[in-house]
């Protein structure tokens, strides 16, 4: 007899707490695998809510990511995070350790302004380890991690990991990145070969996609070939590197599925597809279940598979303390999206949600990422699925109905209005409003161009605050150039391309062609070599590193310039840090905070 959801319900209530931190699900007694389960909250006026396993919210119990980069014949600039756990009032000391031998304190008082140092004593000829120890109420706390120095090492703008050679190593295609051992410090998860096959232009994979760990280290863990049933390209084989688990260890969710269901164009348009949980440190298949399904090809906009096989992912904290993973199909017409819970290495079902009988406002809006943030009064999270906005219990909230773009931000772009902001393009012709700015909690235009488009004319943009002399960030694309309040700046327009926190100051700084630059100021960084895989907040304090593919190697470069205040990693700021993971798939955005980091 099948279960009813009010006896479901009782299940749910019944289940007592695992842990300080989990609690046990209820089982699926008499229900189908993967059956949805819900909680309903009397005050979310009687609509389902998703329980998650979580006690209190799972995040990465991170170290302190020391930093060392030699700068001249005995200089070494250390660099180390500040952590939301910490106390306001907390110090440092920096310890030095040579060859082996006693650690000594090298500074005089402890450092309170700043998470970073320059050892100008240090005898470089031989082997040096550096640590901090936090100081709180006067006393010394244990000490951070090691970084560690070989004897004569090169003064080199970056730090080195060298993938494995025997296979093809001119290029990767994406780069995650997460914890996968659990000791504190970002690892590395790799999917090469590089190159992509759109899906618009059909043609047989020549090859199949690798994907391997690394450890922060440089240690190689582990191998997994996806084979033929997932080609080459960004839309077929989207992938995350997150800690579903909450075991404090990072997991590897991508799409997968089984043998060579290639046609003779090379599509794949039939046969079973996955959502894969691998373990982070082994690479070993945890648990999968169905992705979305295809259903007739043609219901996705065309007879061949193109729009079929627009595949993206997503994390979201549905419940405000859970991770979940969302899996998606479409973009250009219908799109499907489910959500998955992770709990004792068994994939439940939370909602499926999809556009298949909205109206027209709610068609073909998908974007080349999926943007998740908190933008309303609850604790959870909210899915940005291109141009829809949906609730964390699987509601359409609402969509611009403006169409497909290729770039989209959340962010607070105004720091003098309440909330978050969204930042969109459209790649279809518009009469007006192709770039335009939305309130993230309700969907209304904030501001837009009052000039027609022309179809794919805007093609990337960019948001940041790169100017003093405006409030808030500036916004621009193609031939745009915006304030934060819709007012057009004159004059040359911003490259649309990378962006990093590299100095001392507030402002965004310009990573393009190999340089790190100041918009209209001065060139604070060149040589930068190499396919950018990402930006984010990996080593060292609050300031960004650029991570890029080179000669067989991904090369972390960091900033050696004197920080002049502290600030919490941005790792731990919740949409950069979902910003940062999203980037292992889709097309290639900068990372957002969810709150406004910029000269006021």
């Amino acid at each position: 007899m099948k279960t009813s959801r009010i006896a479901l319900l009782a299940l749910v209530s019944a289940a007592s707490a695992a842990s300080a931190q989990t609690r046990e699900l209820p089982p699926n007694t008499g229900l189908p695998p993967n059956y949805d389960y819900y909680t309903l909250n009397a005050g979310h006026t009687g609509q389902p809510q998703v329980l998650g396993w979580a006690e209190t919210r799972i995040e990465e119990k991170l170290g302190r990511g020391m930093l060392a980069m030699r700068t001249g014949p005995q200089a070494v600039y250390l660099g180390w995070r500040l952590l939301e756990t910490d106390p306001s009032d907390i110090a440092f000391n920096v310890y030095r350790a040579t060859a082996g031998g006693r650690a000594t304190k090298l500074n005089r008082d402890p450092i309170r302004t700043t998470t970073d140092f320059i050892d100008t004593a240090a005898r470089l000829t031989r082997e040096n380890a550096w640590f901090v120890r936090p100081v709180v109420n006067g006393a010394e706390q244990a000490e951070s991690g090691r970084v560690v120095l070989a004897a004569n090492a090169a003064e080199l703008p970056y730090r080195a990991i060298k993938l494995r050679e025997d296979l093809d190593t001119r290029a990767v295609h994406k780069l995650g990145i997460g914890d996968l051992d659990g000791d504190g410090e970002y690892d590395f998860v790799v999917k090469r070969p590089g190159g992509a096959i759109d899906p618009g232009r059909v043609r047989r994979s020549p090859d199949t996609f690798k994907v391997e760990g690394y450890r922060s280290d440089g240690t190689f863990l582990w191998r997994n070939d996806l084979g033929w049933s997932i080609e080459l390209g960004t839309w077929y084989s989207p992938m995350l590197v997150y800690d579903f688990s909450g075991d404090g260890k990072a997991d590897v969710a991508l799409k997968t599925g089984d043998g060579d269901p290639r046609d003779a164009n090379g599509q794949v348009l039939t046969g079973p597809e996955y959502l894969s949980i691998w373990d982070g440190l082994t690479g070993r298949q945890v648990t999968r279940a169905p992705w979305p399904e295809r259903g007739n090809v043609r219901d996705w906009g065309d007879d061949y598979g193109n729009r079929m096989n627009r595949n993206l992912m997503a994390i979201a904290y549905l419940d405000g303390k859970t991770p979940s993973v969302l899996a998606a199909r479409g973009t250009y017409g219908l799109m499907k999206m489910d959500a998955w819970l992770l709990h004792r290495d068994t994939l439940r079902k939370a909602w499926h949600w999809t556009n298949q009988t909205s109206g027209f406002r709610y068609q073909g809006q998908g974007q080349h990422t999926i943007k998740v943030a908190n933008i309303d009064d609850d604790p959870a999270d909210e899915i940005l699925n291109g141009a829809i906005a949906i609730d964390n219990d699987g509601r359409i909230m609402w969509s611009t109905g403006m169409g497909h773009g290729d770039r989209m931000y959340v962010t607070d772009v105004d720091p003098d209005r309440p909330g978050l902001e969204a930042v969109y393009i459209y790649e279809d012709p518009h009469p007006k409003n192709g770039f335009s700015l939305w309130d993230a909690s309700t969907g209304d235009m904030i501001f837009g161009i009052n000039e027609e488009t022309a179809d794919n004319q805007l093609g990337s943009a960019v948001v940041a605050d790169i100017d003093p002399a405006h409030p808030g960030m500036e916004l621009w694309a193609d031939k745009y150039y915006f304030t934060a309040r819709g007012q057009r700046i004159p004059g040359e327009v911003p490259p649309q391309t990378g962006l990093v926190w590299w100095d001392a100051d507030l402002l965004r700084e310009i990573a393009h062609r190999g340089t790190v630059a100041k918009w209209r100021g001065p060139t604070l960084a060149t040589g930068i070599e190499g396919a950018v895989m990402s930006w984010a907040d990996v080593v060292g304090d609050w300031r960004e590193e650029i991570i890029t593919f080179a000669n067989g190697e991904l090369r972390i470069y960091s900033t050696t310039i004197p920080a002049a205040d502290r600030r919490v990693t941005l790792m731990q700021d919740p949409i950069y840090r979902l910003d940062v993971a999203h980037k292992a798939m889709g097309y290639d955005m900068p990372p957002m905070t969810s709150y406004y980091l910029g000269v006021r």
